[in-house]
Parts: structure tokens; C-alpha cells; sequence
């Protein structure tokens, strides 16, 4: 019954006790006003003094992981809560944290919610607001307790031991053996102080923390800077979720970044998509993590095509400098950007995405074999391929398999 259907019952109980002069209808009436009233009493009063609280390991998490959280409901008040409903207005995809309780006086109720998180992104956490009313469903109260937190979902990485699509190897030695005898650009690690060293060569700090003297040793040769050029033009994208360009994109250059930032390389990355994404060069963990917050979000969109791409970002790469583009266009209009660079001394790879393998139809015009032609290393990739499998093999074993 609702609230305004009482109040007429109530009404037409009273019309027709003071009509009638009944002493029944007068009891009646006076019972259904106080049960009205008290119900309001119990509704307005029913959610006071709720304390809600969630807790996570971290505020964020990678696809393919499980998102675990516990949630409690403190009731600091002696007097009981029939029901109460929670409601959890989460973005995360099938992520439910709603619960329904019955708490006596100063008791807490205690759950957990766990989903396996299949897309990437940037999602909400809350608000979380509670509902409740009086035993007769006469009334309801809605209250927010607490605020919406963001979770970051960041792309999946593979775990891949060798990345082959460079035939050769990539220039630049990276954490080589050979140490040089002179100062170099390429610090890489530190040892005790010997006769004959150089005193600019004397790393201070940690002389101060070993209570020692300590100098820098350099590599002989720099490593190499890579270029990631992530294509997500909307117009050359198929497929849709999981099983889409997009997303097997987004996991290839996460884990080719990831792989050689773990080898000491530095990387940058370039991403055309709704947004234009530039990430400077950079090496370690922080590296790592910028990669995966700007890989978490990026969508395609009606960017600068690769062509495009290719053309305004030129100038940042040179000798010593390898490019890896990772797309799904059969198209030829880049393919002039990717000769270019090759003629300006940057070793270039690409990891062809097979658009038409992600909706089911026969593959497009073999257009990825005009650069293995000019000597650009190629790697074609389908849907549902293993593809931390096709990363280690390289180019030449998958034509051996393919054989």
C-alpha cells in the first residue's frame, strides 16, 4: 500500500465514524493513524547511524585478474534494521557488490564481491547508497553512503621470454659485458674505487652510503631508443570486445613495451586514436606504468591516420633508433612513412594485424609483403592466434610453420 492510499483509507474511516457515530470505526481510524505514523517514525529513523566501508588491494588491476574487494555495514545504533538494501552503482562491467542485510543493534555485516575483469579501462567504483522502510512497506528512505572511487584496469601483458622480429638482433648493446674505458653517455653500474679512477667518476652518493668510495661504470655502447606506433584509426579497425583489433592492439604493444623496458631499453610511444597519445622516451618501472595507464584508456577513434602518424612524428626518431608499428590497415598510403624512416638509418618492424580474420572473412590483399620486399621485417598476426607464442617465434619460424 502507499502512503496516499492510507492517508485516503484514514480519511474516509474518519468520514464515516464521525457520520456514523460506530466506536469501532473511531478505533480503527485511530490504530490506522498510529500505525501511519509510526511507520513514517521507523522509516525516518531506519538508516541512521550506517557506516560503510570498502576495501581493495589497489585501485587498480589488469585484465584477466581477479578484482576482489570486502565490504562491511557497521549498524552503531541500538536500534535493529529489519532489511536494508545496498546498492552499488559500479561501471564495472559485471561487477556486483549489492547486498541485502538484516543487522541487529550495533552489529556489522561483512561480504565480499570478486570479478575476473575481461576490458581495460577506466572505471567507477560507487556510490553506494542504502534503502530501507517499515515493516509495513508503507514508506522508503534512500541514503548515499559513500562516494564513487575510480579503478584503473590496465591491458593484459604477456609473458613472453624473447621478442625475434628484429632479424639481427636490436642495435645498441643495452646492459652489455664489454664496460668502457672512457666516460660515456650510458651509465649502467656502479663498483668499489680502484687506483687510476678518475675522481669525476666517483658517484658521491653512494660513496656516502657504503661508506666507501664508489665510482660509475659506463657501456661502451648506448642502447638502443624504441618507438611503438600503437595504429587505432577507427576506419582501419574490425572485429568487436575482446576478440577485435583494437584489443589485440593494445596487448601486443603492452607487451612488446613492457618486454623491452624490462631489458633496459628506452621506449617511447605514439598512439593515433580518438585522442592522440605521445609518450616521451623513458626506461624502468615508472616507464612501465605510464605505458599501461595511457594503453588502459586509449580507444579508437577518428585520429590522424598512420600515414599521418607517421609523417608528424619522423623527426623524433634517428640512427640508433628502432620503430615497431603495430596495425591493421591492408592499406599502401603508410607504407612510403615506414620506407622513409628505413632510408634515415631507423630499423623498422611491423606487426600486421589480418583485419578480415576478426569478422570471419577471407583475407585481405597481401599488401605487408611490399615491405618485406624493401627488407622491413614483417609479422602477421589473426584472430585467436597465439600471440605471445607468434612474438617469441619471429618471422622466419612462422613461415616454417606455416610450410
Amino acid at each position: 500500500m502507499r502512503p496516499w492510499q492510507a492517508i485516503l483509507l484514514i480519511v474516509v474511516l474518519a468520514f464515516f465514524a464521525v457520520s456514523s457515530g460506530w466506536k469501532v470505526l473511531y478505533v480503527l481510524t485511530y490504530v490506522l493513524l498510529t500505525l501511519f505514523v509510526l511507520s513514517w517514525l521507523w522509516a525516518r529513523y531506519s538508516l541512521r547511524q550506517l557506516v560503510f566501508r570498502r576495501t581493495t588491494a589497489s585501485g587498480r588491476v589488469q585484465v584477466g585478474e581477479v578484482f576482489d574487494e570486502r565490504l562491511m555495514l557497521d549498524n552503531l545504533s541500538v536500534m535493529p534494521k529489519l532489511w536494508v538494501q545496498i546498492t552499488d552503482a559500479s561501471t564495472l562491467p559485471n561487477h556486483r557488490a549489492g547486498y541485502v542485510a538484516s543487522m541487529g543493534g550495533r552489529k556489522r555485516a561483512m561480504w565480499r564481491a570478486r570479478t575476473t575483469c575481461r576490458l581495460r579501462g577506466r572505471f567507477q567504483l560507487g556510490p553506494v547508497s542504502a534503502t530501507s522502510g517499515d515493516p509495513f512497506g508503507l514508506f522508503r528512505r534512500r541514503i548515499a553512503l559513500s562516494s564513487a572511487q575510480e579503478l584503473l584496469v590496465l591491458p593484459h601483458v604477456l609473458p613472453i621470454t624473447s621478442f625475434a622480429l628484429f632479424s639481427g638482433g636490436l642495435p645498441g648493446r643495452g646492459r652489455s659485458s664489454r664496460r668502457a674505458l672512457q666516460t660515456t653517455t650510458n651509465a649502467t653500474t656502479i663498483r668499489e674505487y680502484a687506483d687510476g679512477d678518475s675522481l669525476s667518476r666517483i658517484h658521491w652518493r653512494s660513496s656516502a652510503h657504503y661508506n666507501k668510495l664508489m665510482v660509475k661504470e659506463f657501456d661502451l655502447d648506448p642502447a638502443v631508443d624504441v618507438w611503438i606506433f600503437l595504429d587505432l584509426h577507427e576506419m582501419v579497425q574490425a572485429g568487436e570486445g575482446e576478440h577485435s583489433t583494437e584489443e589485440y592492439g593494445v596487448t601486443i604493444a603492452a607487451t612488446v613495451a613492457v618486454y623491452l623496458l624490462r631489458q633496459d631499453l628506452s621506449v617511447g610511444m605514439i598512439v593515433n586514436g580518438q585522442r592522440r597519445e605521445f609518450l616521451s622516451l623513458d626506461r624502468g618501472d615508472r616507464q612501465i606504468e605510464r605505458v599501461l595507464e595511457v594503453l588502459a584508456v586509449v580507444t579508437a577513434g577518428a585520429g590522424p591516420d598512420l600515414r599521418e602518424a607517421l609523417a608528424l612524428d619522423a623527426f623524433h626518431l634517428g640512427r640508433n633508433t628502432a620503430a615497431v608499428i603495430i596495425t591493421p590497415s591492408s592499406s599502401r598510403d603508410w607504407h612510403e612513412g615506414a620506407r622513409h624512416l628505413q632510408r634515415r638509418g631507423v630499423q623498422v618492424a611491423v606487426i600486421g594485424l589480418d583485419a578480415a580474420s576478426f569478422v570471419q572473412q577471407p583475407s585481405d590483399e597481401n599488401t605487408l609483403a611490399l615491405l618485406e620486399g624493401a627488407g622491413i621485417p614483417v609479422l602477421r598476426m589473426k584472430c585467436r592466434e597465439p600471440l605471445a607464442q607468434i612474438l617469441e617465434s619471429g618471422p622466419d619460424a612462422r613461415y616454417a610453420q606455416r610450410r
